[in-house]
């Protein structure tokens, strides 16, 4: 009885976890500070969710600057 409880707990919390991963896989939006004129130079690469990386979290605010539909980031890093 023991382990099934266990069991049944341990598939629980792996439950929780795997919704909390799908909510992030939206992706989240870039914090630009209003009309962005230039980005520094730091590589902090950030990868969207149209598939391709960017440099840092500015330089995609200036993109979607130049588009209709703004791309997300899908999660910090290169694709």
């Amino acid at each position: 009885m023991k382990i099934i409880s266990i069991f049944l707990l341990s598939a629980l919390a792996l439950l929780s976890l795997c919704g909390n991963t799908r909510a992030e896989s939206l992706g989240k939006k870039a914090h630009c500070n209003g009309e962005v004129n230039g980005c520094p130079r730091i590589y902090n690469p950030v990868c969207g969710t149209d598939g391709n990386t960017y440099a840092n979290e500015c330089i995609l605010c200036v993109e979607n600057q130049k588009r209709q539909i703004p791309v997300l980031i899908q999660k910090s890093g290169p694709c």
